[in-house]
């Protein structure tokens, strides 16, 4: 009798952890912004917009900490020495100045999709962010085998743009 009274009450736990459980997800589900649909990764997406109540502020808000990683990510571009430290010197010029116009490019294509969202000009907005995808400096570095000591970061500085660019593609007359 005191085993079956054990076994219920066991099982009664059990399924309010799983009750909790299942709320919680569901809760963090709902947390996702509507601006962050098409998003491959809403969960970056919906801390991008920053609790924007409309489209023009959620991709405005995503642009600027793009541009905020973009310029942190420009200002270490000299962490690349030691990765290229074994190259000619020609080699090592043409890689550093390959990244410093990759994260320069950046910078424009996203500074150029600022004055293009406070014109309302849409299409040159997704141009913009579109060519703000510039991924040489990495493509680059790895042609010639050396690591690039910013990979995460620029992964993350990619993420950002591709999520700028879901948030864009789902203008639909905001």
């Amino acid at each position: 009798m005191a085993s079956q009274k054990l076994n219920s009450l066991s099982f009664l736990l059990l399924a309010i952890i799983v009750s909790v459980s299942v709320h919680g997800v569901v809760s963090t589900r709902l947390q996702v912004s509507p601006f962050c649909r098409t998003s491959r990764t809403k969960g970056l997406c919906s801390t991008m917009v920053n609790g924007a109540t409309n489209w023009h502020d959620a991709i405005g808000n995503a642009i600027s900490e793009t541009l905020s990683l973009a310029k942190e990510l420009q200002s270490k571009n000299g962490l690349i020495a030691p990765a290229i430290a074994n190259l000619s010197p020609a080699a090592k010029k043409s890689l550093q100045g390959t990244c410093k116009e990759s994260f320069q490019t950046v910078i424009d294509m996203l500074k150029e999709g600022q004055v293009a969202l406070a014109a309302g000009d849409n299409g040159t907005l997704q141009t913009k962010l579109s060519a703000a995808l510039d991924t040489d400096c990495d493509d680059e570095l790895s042609n010639f085998g050396a690591t690039f000591p910013l990979a995460n970061m620029a992964k993350e500085l990619t993420k950002k743009v591709s999520v700028c660019l879901a948030i864009t593609a789902q203008y639909v007359g905001a």
